[in-house]
């Protein structure tokens, strides 16, 4: 399975946004960039994108215990 990662599997499910990432920094990145452009956040924190790599990596099968 791809890695994969969409918004609405975060809750936001008015988002449509998927990607695909090669590795943990990549997502990271994308997710930034993402929820500044799109989400409006001035500067997402470790917290948020901590959540959300988690949900990213729920989604492809690497569950973290």
């Amino acid at each position: 399975m791809a890695n994969q990662y969409a918004c609405a599997n975060a809750g936001a499910s008015t988002c449509g946004f998927r990607t695909t990432w090669t590795d943990e920094a990549d997502l990271r990145r994308q997710i930034a960039n993402h929820l500044v452009t799109v989400h409006e956040v001035k500067t997402p924190t470790a917290t948020i994108v901590n959540y959300l790599v988690k949900v990213a990596k729920d989604m492809s099968g690497q569950v973290q215990h």
